[in-house]
């Protein structure tokens, strides 16, 4: 199975179809505040820019990367990565996320398998999106991927929102001979998650 695909193509496509339930995005949209955590993603180590009203790229460095194989410990086949992003925008809005790209690398032996998910929720909130993938071994090389996301969850009503992003990458099986490393730093690249949102009023 081959995931290489043009990232800014998916994109384009994405933004080109019709969103469902959404109307046009807000005046005026900013980011007050950053705080991530884990395994994955110490403090101040990832890089979200706000390119336009519909897409969120998250970059994620070095650290969000999973590896298993003989001599590598078994806490290192699965990195963890809690972001809260403090929003504002234009009174009167809200917004889901309805849609997601993945981009990465991965070099993985026959028999490995691999994982990235995020889960996304606002503060204050239960009810929750979530979007996946896997990468079946053997693969190797870089790997695009645009995924759905099932259930859109909005944000309170207002002009502020507190987004949370709980993402991870992880490969099993633990403890065989077979070796992989998932979402690595290959050379310039890193590995990105790339929300597309949806606004309405209300």
């Amino acid at each position: 199975m081959k995931y290489a695909f043009s990232t800014l193509a998916l994109a384009g496509v994405a933004l080109s179809n019709p969103i469902p339930d959404s109307t046009a995005a807000p005046s005026s949209f900013k980011i007050t505040n950053i705080v991530s955590g884990g395994s994955g993603c110490p403090q101040g180590s990832i890089d979200i820019d706000w390119t336009n009203q519909g897409v969120l790229p998250i970059r994620f460095g070095r650290d969000f990367t999973a590896s298993v194989g003989p001599n590598v410990v078994a806490d290192q086949s699965r990195k963890n990565c809690q972001i809260n992003l403090g929003l504002e925008f234009s009174g009167g809005y809200q917004y889901a996320v309805y849609s997601a790209d993945y981009a990465g690398w991965g070099n993985l032996d026959a028999g490995v398998q691999g994982t990235v998910k995020a889960n996304y929720y606002f503060s204050g909130q239960q009810d929750q999106s979530s979007a996946a993938i896997t990468l079946p071994g053997p693969f190797s090389g870089a790997y695009t991927k645009h995924d759905d996301v099932g259930v859109s969850v909005w944000s309170p009503c207002g002009s502020s929102a507190n987004l949370n992003v709980n993402s991870e990458v992880a490969l099993t099986p633990l403890g065989s001979s077979a070796s992989g490393t998932l979402a690595a730093t290959k050379e310039s690249a890193r590995f990105t998650n790339s929300l597309y949102i949806k606004w309405r009023q209300c």
